[in-house]
Parts: structure tokens; C-alpha cells; sequence
């Protein structure tokens, strides 16, 4: 298993090759990108489409609560949403399996307004984890049973309807050191549901398409080349076919056309307006979301800050590899730091003037409690320790207190790989701030927990 990064397991693995299907299975959700793009602006357009259509027909504007200006969108006011102020969003998509016990997909999709983008980090369902403490005390206040070294899929089932999402989520957490503001689940259904609610996409299939999946109690697939209106039982077929004579990437290609298509439908307003009663009906019968009315209500300002050509998709680093007799997806630890660091942080590797990549596991850091909770200083010592960190003893601070951690270094060009530990840290360069005797000074913001 890989090591420990901010007292949680941390950064996954590249892309594994899996072992070869059952034949009873071709698992619709293990399709890449299949339903998530449409997932993820499910949760733009149907979370936010009653307001947003709310504000063009009758031009009003609701009042905005005050608020603290943050990047994390779960903490952004409504008056700041308003503002079209910058906000960095993360929400976990699941996609479970026919019975909605494993979540057979996982991605995290994170937005950043200022970019306009969305990146998209794929967790293979077979990543081995160790259940997080929070985790595992969530499922054992449930009166269920777990296995404390597991694949990530199966969290969702350890943890039963109720706290299912809650505790997947957690352990997303756990596994990345990031904060995820929502989560969206989504099964088959919701995707069919989603593709009717929009009247359908039209595009061109670059083949015939039959496949006769009858006999295992999935849909026939059959569909003719050429220019065609796809409903959601035909856009399944489209997306689940998989009789490509390039395979995979033919696979793939025509995936992605047909999400584009998708996503142009979706965000247009015209759309929106047409099919909102649908869309609102989606919404709560076939999506499972945190999602709130009021978070709607933000999020709806950013539509027109999405600019579908820049969306990225990456797995997280690692290999498949079998323990004993069970086929894994072993993360590695550092690959997947340099991922979460550059992706959800936009902070590039740190380079020596050789060209090396470097960090800060060579200086000497200090961590100060810059908020009011007791212990917080130690606690986050011990993970940094815990990562390979050379830790000084932990100090108070007794300056002003700020929302966000403070990274406090001597010299330009170190402390951006510790910005990932925190919910929201910045690196600064303050020499005249840092103690002679430690390299790194590090105060806690009031965010941290």
C-alpha cells in the first residue's frame, strides 16, 4: 500500500489495466468518460436551472446574504457568487453499480472560475485504501461491518444508503488531502433520464452498431451509421458499444463526441428554459446530491465562467497489481501529490536549477496554531512528520489571525509541495518573519481542523 501524506492515505495510482472482464459483465460505468460529463453539468445546469431561469424571465435578482470571500465554493456567499468573484469547486460523481451498493466510478471534478476550466481526476474503483478513522466510526456507529484494508468501491457498500455518499466522500479526502465541497451520484438511469430531459442530442454514429447483450438482462444495442437523433436508451447504447476495429481509442473518440454534443445542448439557455420542468424532475428522482437550494443559487452565476474547451482528464498515478489473490490499484504516494498539487492547486513542480525536482522535505519546518483550536498545531506537526517532513516543535501564534495558512519561506522556489496538507494555504516569501533556526514557518489558518 503506499504511504501515509497528511496523516491520510494519500495520492493514487496511473491507469492500470484491468484484468479481463467476466464475461457476464461488461460494466457500463467502467466506460471512460461516459456518464460523467454529463454528470457534472447535471450538477451545474439542473441544480441551478429553476434560478437560472427564474433570472431570465423575470430579471430579478435575489439579495444576497454577507459572507466571507473564500475560494472554497462551499463557504463563497451568495453576494460573492453574484460578484462572479473567483471560486474553486470540487465535487465527487459516483457511479453505482445496478444494485447502487459500489460506486464502480469515481471521479473528482474540480472547477476553477478564474481559469473557466474543468479537470477531471478519474480514482480507478479498485485503488486499495485503508479506511479512514472518520470512516470507520461512521460505519461502526451504523452497526455494519468492514474490512479495514479494502478497495475504494467498496467504502459506499460498507457504509450502507445512509451514509454511503458521506462516508465515499471522506475517504476521497482522506486519499487526496483535499476538500470536497459536493458530491453527485448517479446511476444508469439518471443518465438515460438526463439525455431525455434535453430532448435528446443529434450527432453523427461513424458505424453500425449491434451487439445483443440480452441474455445477461442488458439492452441490445443497434444503431445505424449516419446522422442521428439519439433519445437516453439510444445514447446508452452509443456509449456502451464497444466492437471498435481500433478498440479502445475508437471507443473513447466517439464517447467524447457525443458528450460534446451533449454539453452543447446543456448549456444552452434555450434549452434550460425548454426543459426545465424535466430537468427539475431529474434532478430529485434520479440524482442523489448535497447539493442545496442555496447552493444552486451561487453556482448559477458562473455558467457563462465554463468554457467547455478546456476540460482535462487525468487517473490517478499508479499500477494494477494482485495482493495474494485479489487484483488491486496501487497508488503511488508522491506521483499523486504532484497530481493533486498541480491540478486542484495549480502549483507547478518545484525544480532545482539542474532541472531536478525538489521540496522542502530537507528544510526544517515549524508549525504555528494561527486559530483557537487547542492541539491543531501538533496535529498537523505529526502529519507533516508522518509524510517525511522534518518537523520543528509546534509553536503558537499570536499575531492576526487569517482564514487561510500562511507557508512562510526564506527563499523564492520552495514550500508550494505543503500547499496540498491545508484547505487553503498560500506560499509566502518573508524572510524577516522566519525564525534563524528553522527554514519554513507555517501559521495555521482559521480554516484548518
Amino acid at each position: 500500500m503506499g504511504e501515509k501524506m497528511n496523516g491520510k492515505q494519500r495520492r493514487p495510482v496511473r491507469r492500470t489495466e484491468r484484468t479481463a472482464p467476466k464475461k457476464r459483465g461488461f460494466n457500463p460505468f467502467k466506460v471512460f468518460f461516459k456518464i460523467v460529463i454529463s454528470i457534472v453539468l447535471a450538477f451545474v445546469m439542473l441544480a441551478g436551472g429553476a434560478c437560472f431561469a427564474y433570472y431570465k424571465i423575470t430579471g430579478n435578482t435575489p439579495f444576497a446574504d454577507d459572507g466571507v470571500i473564500s475560494n472554497n465554493a462551499s463557504e463563497t456567499s451568495l453576494l460573492d457568487a453574484l460578484l462572479k468573484r473567483n471560486i474553486k469547486l470540487n465535487v465527487a460523481v459516483f457511479g453505482v453499480d445496478k444494485d447502487g451498493t459500489r460506486t464502480d466510478v469515481i471521479f473528482v471534478v474540480h472547477y476553477d472560475s478564474a481559469t473557466e476550466g474543468i479537470s477531471l481526476v478519474s480514482i480507478p474503483r479498485d485503488t486499495r485504501i485503508s479506511l479512514a478513522d472518520e470512516v470507520k466510526a461512521n460505519i461502526t456507529a451504523e452497526g455494519r461491518s468492514y474490512n479495514q484494508v479494502t478497495k475504494i468501491n467498496a467504502v459506499h457498500a460498507y457504509s450502507g444508503e445512509k451514509m454511503g455518499c458521506q462516508n465515499a466522500v471522506l475517504q476521497i479526502e482522506d486519499l487526496l488531502g483535499i476538500k470536497i465541497d459536493h458530491y453527485v451520484k448517479v446511476d444508469l438511469e439518471a443518465f438515460r433520464a438526463i439525455v431525455d430531459a434535453i430532448g435528446g442530442v443529434d450527432m453523427y454514429v461513424p458505424q453500425d452498431m449491434y451487439w445483443d447483450m440480452r441474455d445477461t438482462g442488458d439492452p441490445l444495442i443497434n444503431l445505424k451509421e449516419g446522422q442521428q437523433h439519439l433519445d437516453g436508451d439510444k445514447a446508452e447504447q452509443l456509449v456502451r458499444f464497444r466492437h471498435y476495429s481500433n478498440g479502445d481509442v475508437d471507443r473513447i473518440e466517439v464517447q467524447q463526441l457525443f458528450l460534446n454534443a451533449l454539453a452543447e445542448k446543456v448549456l444552452s439557455t434555450e434549452t434550460i428554459l425548454k426543459n426545465l420542468p424535466d430537468f427539475i424532475s431529474v434532478m430529485y428522482k434520479y440524482i442523489e446530491t448535497d447539493v442545496s437550494l442555496s447552493d444552486a443559487l451561487k453556482y448559477v452565476n458562473y455558467i457563462d465562467k465554463l468554457d467547455m474547451s478546456k476540460i482535462s482528464m487525468e487517473t490517478l498515478p499508479g499500477v494494477g497489481q494482485y495482493v495474494g489473490k485479489i487484483s488491486y490499484f496501487i497508488y503511488d504516494p508522491e506521483e499523486t501529490r504532484e497530481m493533486v498539487d498541480r491540478v486542484f492547486y495549480s502549483v507547478d513542480p518545484v525544480t532545482s536549477d539542474d532541472g531536478t525536482q525538489t521540496d522542502s522535505k530537507a528544510l526544517l519546518i515549524e508549525v504555528a496554531n494561527g486559530g483557537s483550536i487547542n492541539g491543531l498545531a501538533a496535529q498537523y506537526s505529526k502529519k507533516l512528520e508522518n509524510s517525511g517532513y522534518r518537523v520543528a516543535s509546534p509553536t503558537n501564534y499570536s499575531g492576526q489571525q487569517n482564514t487561510y495558512t500562511r507557508i512562510q519561506v526564506k527563499n523564492e522556489g520552495v514550500g508550494s509541495d505543503l500547499v496540498s496538507f491545508f484547505t487553503d494555504a498560500k506560499v509566502e516569501v518573508a524572510p524577516n518573519e522566519v525564525d534563524d533556526d528553522v527554514d519554513i514557518r507555517i501559521i495555521l489558518g482559521t480554516k484548518e481542523k
